[in-house]
């Protein structure tokens, strides 16, 4: 607490009313004490949303139109999730969903910004997955299992969902948001976590659980009179991401047959075949510019050896309770970017990662890279939780030359995209 109130003073001369500031450029984090708050990339007019020093945010996400913000917020009666809209005259709160026994855990925006998609603690389901608007209040279980993942259709009428790990009990498919069954079952899912739509919506890309064991990437095409499908094989678990300007697939996977997706990055050309190597290894996690020119990746610095990132058939999704194969003594990370045209990588900094960033976001980062945004809305710069001398978790904003600018004590960062 003391030192946000040292911050907040050495930043009073340079704080403007919320009227007057401009909402969309600006990074959401969490401070020190657990509020919810935003600030300038420069360090300049920090806005608390929050008042309660009783309640505690995690993980704020914001609206693609970048009008809104939502996050979930604990308190001794229970876990909800709120939203706030930023009007001219302040921010406007409202708690979509609130219960003592079924807290939420992540959340994810609709396209068209008007319906929070969130993941909760069931009883019956394990985890359901949740639709709220914050237009009318409504709120439903659209369905559930474990582990869940899902990407929104650039319309936000469908999700192309992934429920359960592999092989048979595993569901793949599309979803109406009207209906709470999968529309069909594309496949049979194999060893990945998050499905991806294409930033054209002609290809889908996922893993595919084989005979005899044999795991695959698989991307085909969406309709009907799209012939085009291909196959890569793949070893370990695999990751994906598309970029999100071409049709372009980053793919990281394990060299050999480690329970993790923790490895080298391939990229895949959808309309071509092409696979290209980008990335050695090993890399633990990767972010796709805005733009689509660079991609940002973690390293881990080997203290004490382990794995990081890693996951398995029996893991929880996005922090829950499950099994989660994180080397509890890593203490460093290296964060590069690639040049997608070139292929030159460089290093831009080492830092000391968070907890929540190592245990919470980077495990899940698939899931994680579609509802909340290190990369600044113009692909110059990265916003970071790290620890500093001091051991104050800091946020932080590095630029593409590596210069890295502690900008407020806190956690959890994300980049409004407008």
């Amino acid at each position: 607490m003391a030192h946000l109130l040292v911050w907040v003073l050495g930043l009073a001369l340079m704080a403007s009313a919320l009227a007057q500031s401009d909402i969309f450029a600006r990074i959401a984090f969490v401070t020190l004490d657990g509020r919810l708050a935003t600030i300038g990339p420069d360090g300049s007019d920090l806005m608390l949303l929050s008042k309660d020093e009783a309640e505690f945010f995690q993980f704020p996400a914001w609206s693609p139109d970048g009008r809104s913000l939502a996050a979930i917020r604990s308190r001794r009666d229970g876990g909800a999730v709120v939203v706030y809209r930023f009007t001219g005259e302040g921010a406007e709160e409202s708690v979509l969903y609130s219960s003592a026994f079924e807290p939420p855990f992540y959340l994810y925006w609709s396209p068209d910004s008007r319906v929070v998609s969130f993941l909760a603690n069931d009883n019956e389901r394990v985890l359901a997955l949740h639709l709220a608007s914050p237009d009318d209040g409504s709120e439903r279980v659209l369905t559930g299992g474990s582990p869940f993942y899902w990407q929104w259709t650039a319309d936000s009428r469908r999700l192309l969902l992934h429920i359960g790990f592999a092989g048979v009990g595993a569901r793949l498919g599309f979803s109406e948001v009207v209906t709470d069954t999968l529309s069909e079952n594309l496949d049979t899912p194999g060893f990945f976590q998050t499905p991806g739509i294409s930033p054209s919506g002609r290809f889908i890309a996922y893993g595919r659980y084989g005979p005899l064991g044999s795991r695959r990437v698989v991307l085909k095409g969406v309709d009907i009179d799209e012939s085009i499908e291909r196959e890569l094989p793949h070893r370990g678990l695999v990751a994906l991401g598309w970029s999100p300007a071409e049709d372009l697939l980053a793919v990281m996977s394990p060299r050999r047959d480690v329970a993790t997706f923790a490895g080298a990055i391939d990229l895949l050309e959808a309309e071509s075949g092409l696979l290209k190597p980008l990335i050695d290894g090993p890399a633990i996690a990767f972010f796709w510019s805005p733009d689509g020119r660079h991609l940002a990746y973690f390293t881990r610095v080997a203290v004490g050896g382990g794995r990081v990132a890693s996951a398995d058939g029996g893991q929880r999704p996005l922090g829950g309770a499950g099994e989660q194969r994180v080397q509890q003594r890593l203490t460093l990370l290296e964060l590069h970017v690639a040049n997608i045209a070139t292929g030159d990588t460089w290093l831009l900094t080492t830092f000391q990662p968070t907890v929540s960033f190592v245990t919470q976001f980077l495990p899940f980062f698939g899931q994680y890279a579609l509802s909340h945004q290190l990369w600044a809305p113009d692909s110059s710069a990265l916003t970071l939780p790290l620890i500093d001398k001091e051991g104050v978790p800091q946020v932080a904003v590095v630029t593409l030359d590596g210069a890295v600018t502690t900008i407020a004590p806190g956690d959890s960062p994300f980049w409004n995209q407008r």
